[in-house]
């Protein structure tokens, strides 16, 4: 068969396997020889390019995110450029590895040899490599640490509310209405408090990458700090007064 005939059938069946959606594509990315732990997300597979060229030495954990136009390496040909310039063929073998519980936003490199830790986020756009800790936030070319997991938190939990309303405003601005519940989208901790009134508003808790019960449990654990959603809604009217 010739070659440009066999491209584009490998082509083809990627496109159908992409088309399939993100667990068809880990388990093509693990039949291909790369390890992908359970429950890791890819939001947008077809945009993705994650190196099969020598599959054992790229590692990807459990409950990882990847979105639109990531690109994971697992090789590096840069060595052309020594082989003319310095007659010398100098191979490289540093593995990719990639921990649990990772987010890597859209268009970020993570090239060959980057060992990322676990509980880390890659801000969209960024370059990574050499070693990455545990529980931090990373963004830029060179990617560097922005901040450590704790800070994230702190700047996320004190900044939640404050967004909620502001997207109960401009929703309300643009559509002439109030928001339902289900159109606040994740902000429901606020003013939900049990699991029935989730299931009342069509809120889902399959998400991808996570499991459905430890989201539960962490919205019956959570701080609530409105009554109901209409006390929520006075507020949010009240200062826009």
């Amino acid at each position: 068969m010739p070659g440009f005939v066999k491209a584009a059938l490998r082509k083809i069946s990627m496109l159908i396997v992409c088309a399939r959606g993100s667990e068809a594509f880990a388990e093509y990315l693990r039949s291909a020889g790369v390890q992908v732990g359970t429950k890791t997300a890819f939001f947008a597979p077809a945009t993705n390019f994650i190196d099969t060229t020598a599959p054992w030495m790229l590692r990807i954990g459990s409950y990882c995110k990847i979105t639109r136009g990531v690109v994971i390496l697992a090789h590096d040909y840069s060595r052309s450029v020594l082989r003319r310039s310095h007659g010398a063929i100098l191979a490289e073998g540093k593995d990719t590895v990639i921990g649990d519980n990772v987010f890597i936003g859209m268009n970020a490199v993570i090239l060959a040899g980057a060992h990322l830790g676990s509980n880390v986020i890659v801000g969209a756009g960024s370059v990574v490599a050499g070693s990455v800790p545990d529980n931090v936030v990373v963004a830029g070319n060179p990617a560097r640490v922005i901040r450590t997991m704790d800070e994230h938190y702190e700047v996320r939990k004190r900044n939640n509310l404050k967004e909620a309303k502001n997207r109960f405003r401009l929703f309300k601005e643009r559509n002439g209405r109030r928001p339902t519940i289900k159109e606040m989208g994740h902000f429901f901790p606020l003013f939900c408090h049990t699991e029935q009134e989730l299931l009342d508003a069509d809120i889902s808790l399959a998400w991808s990458g996570d499991e459905k019960d430890e989201i539960l449990q962490s919205f019956l654990g959570a701080e609530h700090p409105y009554e109901n959603y209409e006390a929520f809604c006075r507020d949010c009217e009240d200062e826009g007064e």
